[in-house]
C-alpha cells in the first residue's frame, strides 16, 4: 500500500506500476490464447458437422461422430485446474483487483 501514500518516492510508484502493467500484460496473453484454443475446439465440432460427412465410408462416420462427442466439451488451457485461461476470466480478474484496491485505498 505504499503505493497510495502521498509520501511515496517517484521510483517506487514507477517500479509498482510496471510491475503490475506487466503482470497484467502476461496474463492477458495467456487467456488471449486460452481463447483461441476454446474458440478452436469448439468449431471443430461445427465444422465436421457441416462437412460431407454423410458420403464418407461408415467406419470414417462412426470415427467423426467419436471427435463430434469429445468435442462437446472444449479444450481449455488451465493453470493447476484452479484457473482457466479465457477472456471472460481475465476480465473478472481485472475487475476484482480494481474493486480490492479501491476497497483497500478507502481504508486509510
Amino acid at each position: 500500500m505504499e503505493i497510495t501514500q502521498h509520501n511515496a518516492s517517484v521510483f517506487i510508484v514507477v517500479r509498482y506500476v510496471v510491475y503490475v502493467l506487466s503482470q497484467l500484460i502476461h496474463l492477458f496473453c495467456l487467456s488471449f490464447e486460452g481463447q483461441k484454443l476454446i474458440d478452436h475446439s469448439l468449431q471443430t465440432r461445427d465444422k465436421i458437422y457441416n462437412s460431407l460427412w454423410y458420403t464418407t465410408t461408415p467406419k470414417s462416420q462412426r470415427m467423426l461422430l467419436f471427435v463430434m462427442q469429445k468435442a462437446l466439451h472444449p479444450v481449455f488451457l488451465s493453470a493447476c485446474k484452479i484457473y482457466i485461461f479465457s477472456r471472460e476470466n481475465f476480465t473478472m480478474v481485472v475487475q476484482t483487483s480494481m474493486s480490492y484496491f479501491t476497497v483497500l485505498a478507502s481504508l486509510e
